[in-house]
């Protein structure tokens, strides 16, 4: 068996999620790359792949045998190219999870710009209002919102860097029916006497919104949501529908403030946006992906800062709005 290319073959179809689809990139036939999995999987004494009719899916074994084959089939592609003479142009699939706290604006910015250099690589780009667990659900990169007083949530497999990072305006809100019924609130502090509809903290206990006055002094209020769901499309429509104050992205309600569907409130205070931190988060090891380290890189000539003392160049964003700081360990 010649495992390196069974290695390969195996990253392929846990990218593609295809068995059809890795034959089809590799050109080579559906059988080979099936018996290429087989072989690999005997070899292993493991199983590797779940298969169905419709779908397929990696096991526990198979998560932990694709970081290995990742990070092998890597350096074994450097000292090729080294010993050859020549850089090998970043290739493949970058997975990257962000938050949809942040800007969409910032965030294509980066990418389209990211894709412009190296052209190759294809984004796989997942928005999510909760962080996942990196390794196991198969991203390279995650930008993740870090609550203020709180913990990243990350494991010890992953390291990560606190950013400055644009994230969308997000303004107070209700539906004009509900104000009519409970009266409009004018100070942050009103709202404990309102239904307070949010998405979930990553923390437990109450939920905060940290709103600043006229004279830039902070009046955070913690509450107990009377609606609570993982979508900020659903957030508006819940506001939308009469069931309470929300406080959503200004992009996302623009229209819905034009058409008088939802009304902006307490017009005093702003949503104090310094309590989000972004967290770029990416896979503790010695040697990252090239698509991984030249993204890091490329963001890093972006913010126009220099390279901080972070293992495999990780580092951070767009910038007119970023600032990178080391995350406090």
């Amino acid at each position: 068996m010649n495992q390196i290319y069974a290695m390969r073959v195996f990253v392929r179809v846990a990218e593609t999620q295809s068995f059809r689809r890795a034959a089809q990139q590799l050109k080579v036939s559906n059988a080979l790359v099936t018996r290429s999995i087989a072989t690999l999987e005997a070899h292993l004494h493991a199983r590797l792949i779940n298969r169905t009719t419709r779908n397929l899916s990696l096991t526990e074994a198979g998560t932990h045998y694709l970081e290995g084959c990742r990070g092998l089939l890597e350096e074994l592609d450097l000292l090729e190219g080294s010993v050859a003479g020549t850089e090998r142009e970043p290739a493949g699939t970058l997975r990257v999870v962000a938050t949809a706290a942040l800007s969409p604006q910032a965030l294509t910015q980066l990418l389209d710009g990211y894709r412009r250099r190296y052209p190759k690589v294809r984004i796989r780009l997942t928005l999510t209002e909760r962080a996942p667990h990196l390794l196991e659900d198969g991203y390279d990169v995650g930008l993740f919102i870090a609550e203020h007083g709180s913990s990243s949530g990350h494991n010890a497999e992953v390291d990560s860097v606190e950013l400055s990072f644009a994230t969308q305006r997000l303004v107070p809100c209700a539906a004009p029916s509900y104000l009519a019924l409970r009266g409009e609130p004018r100070h942050p502090e009103q709202l404990a006497l309102h239904s307070c509809i949010t998405t979930p903290a990553e923390q437990r206990g109450p939920i905060a919104w940290h709103f600043v006055d006229g004279d830039g002094d902070p009046r955070p209020v913690a509450f107990e949501p009377s609606y609570t769901v993982n979508s900020r499309l659903l957030v508006r429509l819940a506001a939308i529908a009469g069931m309470g104050v929300a406080v959503l992205p200004e992009t996302l309600v623009a229209d819905d403030f034009a058409t008088s569907v939802l009304k902006r409130i307490m017009p005093d205070y702003t949503v104090d946006e310094s309590q989000a931190k972004v967290s770029l988060v990416y896979p503790r090891r010695h040697h990252l992906p090239t698509k991984t380290r030249t993204f890091i890189d490329y963001t890093v000539e972006q913010a126009g800062c220099a390279e901080p003392e972070v293992p495999t160049n990780a580092q951070a964003m767009m910038a007119h709005e970023l600032h990178v700081v080391r995350h406090a360990s």
